[in-house]
């Protein structure tokens, strides 16, 4: 799924280049969050400031959290409290 990420993002900074040369804004963010068949999750968030300047403050930023645990999994995490 990293790959397939990186690509997302590689289109989405694209996205934003096109944008800026047709209107030049000041700045843009772009959020996608991609929720998986098997609860997975990954954030996927481009930015771009001040591209008129010769600084070049555009950023990545790719976030992915595991699957959820299902209940038999996290019965482990259960502790005993003993009385006697």
């Amino acid at each position: 799924m990293k790959n397939q990420c990186s690509y997302i993002s590689d289109l989405l900074r694209d996205a934003l280049i096109i944008a800026w040369t047709i209107d030049h804004f000041k700045g843009a963010r772009v959020t996608l969050e991609l929720c998986c068949s098997d609860g997975s999750i990954a954030t996927i968030t481009e930015t771009m400031d001040h591209l008129d300047d010769d600084t070049d403050n555009s950023g990545s930023s790719i976030q992915q959290s595991p699957p959820p645990r299902s209940a038999a999994d996290q019965l482990g995490d259960i502790k005993k409290n003993n009385w006697f």
